[in-house]
């Protein structure tokens, strides 16, 4: 069966994390400061903190400008995570409607109350936000999800603090992880406590002394474990090593799949995407075309199933989502990762073509 997605490390990575595990320090490192220095700077950001995971990293976003209470603003076209962190800090959530092609939050299907406090919009299969249509509306906290767009040019650098995601399948897949990015300075030194149950010095760092310091404060009592460990980081460095070659291959599989299908009527190619998180096109009689791919030992997907389909979250469907409930039901993700085989999108796009034309 051709997977829908998979992730890879060189072997140069494979070398780099058997001597973490050779080394005896599997927690938060050395590897990790490297990993949050470079990925600063290769998204452009003042400051990046590591987390477990992405769903941390927007659960602590909240926390971070003290929002508690009051509505939280998000898609339901996504993961549950932008939904759930707002039940976890006592917010209202309330969806609103995506747009057409990009799948992302529609600035218009937007209304603003004296109780909205937050915003979480998401750059959706790595293509940007409108953050600027956003911001127009809505002058506080804005949070970008940008999981889908590592490294989509112009990620994380409108709205008010970012979230990125490393798991399994993300284009910078570490397993699991992600990481917060902002410019702030007073943001960046709560987070850093915040990331460990407001500890105000980690292990690393009071074993980095002639002795081991086994003194330390707590300042706060927000905080979650959540910070990132040295085993994840250095596959997250190889990764961000290779992260252009990765991109690469799956926007040239993008290209490839584009010329294919455009001529085929059934089929509607998706917007372009920098990252091709997820090739998701749009097309008829989309449950028997993956039933018939699924014959052919090709799996397929669908990105997504919005969350007020989900029982527990149709509560959060307080305005008509017009977009959002049509255009899901056509929608379908074939496969795309760096080591799909070019035989193997030559038969995807073969087996495609059989369906409709039968």
């Amino acid at each position: 069966m051709i997977p829908v997605l998979r992730p890879d490390i060189d072997e140069q990575t494979t070398q780099e994390l058997i001597a973490v595990l050779k080394s005896g320090w599997w927690g938060q490192g050395q590897k990790t400061f490297d990993f949050e220095k470079q990925f600063a700077e290769y998204v452009g950001a003042k400051y990046a903190i590591g987390c477990n995971s992405g769903t941390a990293a927007l659960d602590l976003c909240l926390k971070v400008y003290n929002i508690k209470g009051g509505e939280l603003i998000t898609t339901p076209f996504t993961f549950v995570a932008d939904a759930i962190v707002g039940e976890w800090n006592d917010m209202d959530v309330t969806f609103a409607d995506i747009d057409e092609d990009s799948f992302c939050l529609d600035p218009k299907s937007i209304v603003i109350t004296d109780k909205t406090k937050a915003i979480i919009t998401v750059d959706s299969h790595g293509r940007l936000a409108d953050i600027d249509g956003l911001r127009d509306k809505f002058k506080g906290l804005i949070i970008e999800d940008a999981a889908h767009a590592m490294y989509t040019p112009g990620a994380g650098k409108k709205a008010d603090i970012t979230i990125w995601s490393f798991q399994a399948v993300k284009s910078l897949p570490t397993g699991d992880g992600g990481m917060i990015t902002t410019n702030d300075d007073k943001i960046y030194e709560r987070l850093r406590t915040l990331t460990w149950l407001g500890v105000e010095k980690n292990t690393f760092q009071r074993v980095g002394a002639k002795r081991y310091t086994w003194d330390y404060d707590i300042t706060q009592a927000d905080g979650l474990k959540a910070y990132m460990n040295d085993l994840t980081s250095v596959i997250g460095l190889g990764q961000l090593r290779r992260i252009d070659e990765l991109t690469a291959k799956r926007r040239a599989i993008q290209a490839v799949y584009n010329e294919a299908f455009k001529d085929v009527k059934e089929i509607k190619i998706p917007m372009y995407s920098h990252t091709c998180q997820y090739y998701t096109m749009k097309c008829e009689r989309r449950d028997e075309l993956s039933d018939y791919l699924a014959s052919n030992e090709i799996a397929t997907s669908v990105h997504f199933k919005p969350l007020n389909m989900m029982s527990y979250w149709k509560k959060a469907e307080k305005r008509e989502l017009k977009v959002n409930n049509r255009v899901w039901k056509e929608l379908l993700s074939l496969p795309v990762f760096n080591t799909l085989k070019w035989t193997e999108v030559e038969k995807i796009i073969r087996c495609v073509k059989e369906f409709y034309a039968r």
